[in-house]
């Protein structure tokens, strides 16, 4: 096989050979005939083996959700409970600083995240209760 430089030395044109590699690259395009595409049932058996692992996941976090003592059936702790909790997570530590900043963070959440966490569950414990809350809010936005 010849160079492009050599071509050029012998007084071939460069336009030639454009033209013979885009008919090569044309006959590369259409040399896919209709018996080398997927059949559909490829593409359907795939889709169906998706759908089937979808409902079996879903089938197994609900069964999960649905045992008694999930988290989802659990009472979250009161204060008093949290904060002995914290006070207790506090005392694994045996560096003073290290103790500190667990009680900080104890602390941090008992006063931000769980009154947040509590007045969310609390909100969307019934469907009438969030629609009124959703409403109130609404109000007290647009025309407070």
């Amino acid at each position: 096989m010849t160079t492009v430089v050599e071509e050029a030395k012998e007084g071939s044109s460069l336009g030639a050979r454009e033209t013979r590699l885009s008919g090569q690259k044309r006959a590369c395009a259409t040399s896919v005939t209709p018996g080398e595409l997927p059949s559909p049932g490829v593409v359907t058996d795939g889709i169906r083996r998706t759908w089937q692992v979808t409902v079996l996941t879903g089938t197994f976090l609900a069964g999960m959700l649905n045992k008694p003592g999930s988290l989802v059936h659990a009472q979250p702790p009161t204060f008093a409970q949290a904060r002995d909790r914290h006070h207790e997570c506090a005392g694994h530590f045996a560096a003073p600083a290290l103790k500190l900043l667990r009680l900080v963070w104890g602390y941090f959440h008992l006063l931000v995240v769980k009154p947040v966490l509590n007045l969310a569950e609390w909100l969307t414990e019934s469907p009438a209760r969030f629609f009124v809350a959703v409403a109130l809010s609404a109000v007290i936005w647009f025309f407070a």
